[in-house]
């Protein structure tokens, strides 16, 4: 979307194999799109009706076959709430997405972003673990490995084309986001299974950001694991969250703003999963004799 509140054209840009991907505004999300000889499928669908509406149209600058599938990584409104533009079209995503598309909180959220709360639909096919999709000449993975930086993360791979989708399990230029249905503890573990994905060539395109490479994904999760880790450490020292960010053995990965959150979040998960302070001590006095 430009200044005006007009949408920006779509263009496709060619990353590999019949595969391509596109940058689309307000949020700087990037979709994809896998073509093969019998069929096309979308990775993501948009932030509005409209946005998916100038989506599936925008598949014909780059193929005569027909759009088959959508497939949206995960809830948030950037990648999901253009779904109602792809009716005849099957639309695929985790159960967990799917659950929280159809929530009296997703509707409500559709007015904040200048929509009817009918405009927010869920995926007509709600996977659980795996699924698989033939375009013709190009077989498309579609795997969910438990919660990351959401409930229901889904990751796209195009094996042919050692293409991998990783929605905003992976972000680059900006730290990876958290909120309420972020696990933080297995997060760095559904990264490592990515990673298992990739071959040393492989291209991963992350939920928002610039193409980066297997070596990227590895750097990230050593600092999702850093964050939590580090803050099942504070917890079990005594270590009060208002001081977690400012304790002199630790180093973060991150911007203060970001990690501050992020260890909020992690200090509430934690006590969620019954970890609990062994002893309580000043922070002066964390780790010496």
């Amino acid at each position: 979307m430009n200044s005006t509140g007009q949408l920006s054209p779509i263009v496709w840009r060619p990353v590999r194999g019949g595969v391509y991907v596109t940058t689309l505004e307000p949020a700087t999300v990037n979709c994809g799109l896998v073509v093969g000889t019998s069929g096309a499928l979308l990775v993501d669908s948009g932030s509005s009706p409209a946005q998916g509406q100038a989506l599936r149209d925008s598949v014909a600058q780059v193929t005569d076959v027909p759009l088959r599938h959508v497939v949206v990584t995960h809830h948030h409104w950037d990648h999901t709430y253009g779904l109602a533009a792809f009716a005849g079209v099957e639309t695929i995503g985790h159960e967990a997405a799917a659950a929280a598309l159809t929530s009296d909180a997703a509707r409500a959220a559709a007015i904040g972003q200048g929509l009817a709360p009918d405009d927010v639909v869920g995926p007509t096919t709600s996977i659980s673990i795996l699924a698989a999709r033939d375009l013709g000449g190009n077989h498309v993975e579609i795997g969910y490995f438990g919660p990351g930086h959401t409930q229901g993360d889904l990751a796209i791979l195009v094996p042919a084309a050692r293409v991998l989708f990783a929605g905003d399990l992976v972000e680059n230029g900006a730290p990876p986001q958290v909120d309420e249905t972020t696990s933080l503890k297995n997060w760095p573990q559904v990264m490592e299974a990515l990673l298992t994905l990739c071959k040393p060539d492989a291209i991963v395109v992350p939920g928002h950001g610039e193409l980066v490479e297997p070596d990227f994904v590895a750097w990230q999760r050593a600092g999702l694991a850093a964050i939590y880790g580090q803050c099942e450490w504070l917890v079990t020292q005594g270590v009060a969250e208002s001081d977690a960010y400012s304790h002199p053995e630790l180093q973060w990965p991150w911007d203060e703003e970001w990690v501050r959150a992020s260890i909020h979040h992690a200090y509430v998960e934690l006590a969620a999963s019954g970890v609990k302070p062994v002893r309580t001590l000043p922070i002066q006095a964390v780790g010496r004799g």
